[in-house]
């Protein structure tokens, strides 16, 4: 155990939301953007679903008020999706209406495969009504490459990433040389189809791709990373122009999250640790 908290403590803010704008305000000194997250997903019951609602508008009242560069990311399965879809529906739209009188930006996590069709049918139908809102999909996952067309043909944003969740092979890239091959489909068909995508990964040879094909397109792209993971690659890409933003968690719920991320490619564990010794 103490082997997840010393890596969770490179992952993960701290357990409350103060220790999440610190963390914010930090990145944002070095002109790097921030997403945070409030850890917790797969809840049972309404009042905690209530509970989660109240402490994401809690995140976009204080983001405001720090004047922090910084949106929000959200599961929805933390808003009751396990409950009832409408429940959950209902949660994100007033979320996504504070935050659209905030000028907060905020991200759809993408789950599990058991969750994929709702999310997107979610974010799809937010979409008909608020415009500062986007979604993750996943390279790794088969069928995302139909979600990217629809939800670019709806005229909505991105965030790639390669995907944290073990899945079968029947729906879902089980190498990470297929997952990064589809990773750079995608990204190749966003640069025609969307003004801007955001390319959530740590992998040098995918942002260098994204840079050299954005040489012809001119799209606005921002690089999204997690917190406590190349922190040299960020400065770098800062130092030459480019939007990076951190991703950053908090709350008591730091243990799946923490083991996703050891999980999702055998390289972070390698990236965590050259991050410690920086």
């Amino acid at each position: 155990m103490e082997f997840l908290i010393r890596f969770a403590r490179q992952w993960v803010a701290g357990e409350t939301l103060d220790d999440a704008i610190v963390q914010a305000q930090k990145r944002n000194s070095s002109d790097i953007g921030a997403i945070i997250n409030y850890l917790g997903e797969h809840v049972k019951e309404v009042p905690e679903a209530e509970r989660n609602l109240e402490e994401n508008l809690r995140i976009l009242d204080r983001t405001e008020r720090s004047k922090i560069n910084a949106s929000l990311s959200i599961k929805l399965t933390q808003l009751g999706l396990d409950i009832d879809k409408g429940l959950c529906l209902l949660n994100m739209e007033k979320i996504t209406s504070s935050a659209t009188s905030k000028n907060i930006f905020i991200w759809v996590d993408m789950e599990n495969s058991p969750y994929t069709e709702d999310t997107v049918d979610i974010y799809l139908e937010i979409l008909k009504k608020y415009k500062n809102v986007g979604i993750a999909i996943q390279s790794n996952m088969r069928r995302s490459e139909d979600d990217v067309k629809r939800i670019a043909a709806a005229g909505g944003i991105i965030r790639l990433v390669k995907g944290a969740y073990k899945e079968k092979k029947e729906i879902a890239y089980t190498s990470g040389k297929e997952t990064s091959i589809n990773f750079s489909k995608l990204m190749g068909y966003l640069f025609y189809k969307s003004p801007f995508l955001a390319i959530a990964t740590h992998d040098e040879l995918l942002i260098n791709e994204a840079i050299e094909v954005n040489k012809a397109h001119k799209r606005r792209i921002e690089f999204q990373m997690l917190m406590g993971v190349r922190d040299d690659l960020k400065r770098r890409l800062v130092k030459s122009g480019f939007a990076v933003v951190d991703y950053i968690p908090y709350g008591t719920h730091w243990f799946p999250y923490t083991t996703r991320r050891l999980r999702e490619r055998k390289r972070n564990i390698l990236l965590i640790l050259r991050s410690i010794f920086e």
